[in-house]
């Protein structure tokens, strides 16, 4: 899973604001500043869960989840905090946290239920095991806590709030910032609270300034959607350029980004420019020999091989079997299943 930049910002913020070095927990991650993040360019989910634990370590501060909850440094993620700033409803701010999820995410953390008078904020963090995931639960039942206070006007009646960790060492700090009726160990993290708070009009609601920051969050939506991955990007580069092999520098240049951030960031995804030439070769060589009618001869031409020798020495180390020998199994794939028809590989 990847996830957006801002992410990490907000954390290295956060870190900042109470009184820590966010240096050392980017260093630690292999980030050098925040300069070295491109906000147009996702990262993987692991490099996030990797700066969390060392935000922990860093802080040795228990339940710094719940400090992060409550920080000022929220206030930079983006379009959302707008949208519920100037909400209609905190029903409406809900939804439209939950629809521009994916300005942040690949998924949505959560989900609203109703059974007659009571509400259900379901939470699922997007880090799932130890003391990260803890963080981002806590992280995230503090904020939206905040949020359903101030869509309430202090109204909301609190019932319960489950977490579906054990109880933590620092507990005492969950009364503090919950209050009381807190259940752990819970099949979910939620906070259930009356329903009847959801659709109470607000008195402060912005209009104007609640359509501009909707529209914007639309046309931000709308692009993220037809944005496609950094690796699959690169990919399509080599291939569209294929039988040549750009440098990183050509292929860089027609992302419309600098070679050091594109090796970095194939780095995060444990990757290089190297490799992806390999694969987008030997994914072109597939899809060539799964087309019977063509000769070996013929391909290796196509994919810049100056014999068959040389596609044959290529694809052996690739696959660990000839060419030959890759196009008289999927031949054979294909006697036994008779019913299936013939699927090349799409190399775009």
């Amino acid at each position: 899973m990847l996830i957006s930049p801002i992410n990490l910002r907000v954390l290295a913020t956060t870190l900042d604001m109470e009184g820590y070095d966010s240096k050392v927990v980017l260093n630690e991650c292999g980030i050098q500043s925040l300069e070295d993040l491109d906000d147009t360019i996702w990262l993987p989910l692991g490099l996030y869960e990797r700066m969390v634990q060392a935000a922990l370590k860093h802080t040795q501060t228990p339940g710094f989840g719940l400090t992060a909850g409550t920080s000022l440094a929220n206030q930079r993620y983006g379009l959302h905090p707008m949208l519920v700033m100037h909400m209609p409803s905190l029903r409406q701010g809900l939804q439209d946290v939950i629809r521009f999820t994916p300005l942040l995410l690949a998924q949505p953390e959560l989900s609203l239920q109703e059974c007659n008078d009571k509400a259900k904020l379901i939470i699922a963090p997007i880090l799932k095991q130890g003391a990260a995931a803890i963080y981002r639960a806590e992280f995230i039942a503090v904020c939206m806590l905040q949020m359903l206070r101030y869509g309430s006007g202090n109204s909301i009646k609190v019932s319960q709030i489950h977490f579906a960790h054990p109880a933590p060492a620092h507990e005492s700090r969950y009364n503090e910032a919950f209050g009381s009726g807190i259940f752990f160990n819970s099949p979910e993290n939620a906070i259930i609270f009356n329903s009847e708070v959801l659709d109470q009009p607000l008195p402060w609601h912005d209009r104007v300034s609640y359509l501009e920051y909707k529209t914007k969050a639309e046309l931000s939506l709308s692009a993220s959607l037809h944005q496609v991955d950094l690796v699959q990007r690169a990919k399509n580069v080599l291939i569209n350029a294929f039988p040549n092999a750009p440098s990183m520098d050509e292929v860089a240049s027609q992302m419309g980004t600098s070679k050091r951030s594109l090796r970095r960031h194939l780095a995060y995804r444990g990757t290089s420019h190297t490799e992806l030439v390999k694969e987008c070769r030997q994914l072109i060589a597939e899809h060539r020999l799964s087309d019977t009618n063509s000769s070996l001869k013929q391909i290796a031409g196509e994919l810049g091989f100056s014999s068959v020798t040389c596609f044959h020495r290529a694809f052996k180390n690739w696959t660990g079997r000839t060419p030959q020998e890759w196009r008289d199994e999927q031949v054979l794939a294909v006697r036994r299943s008779p019913d299936l028809a013939p699927q090349a590989a799409n190399p775009s």
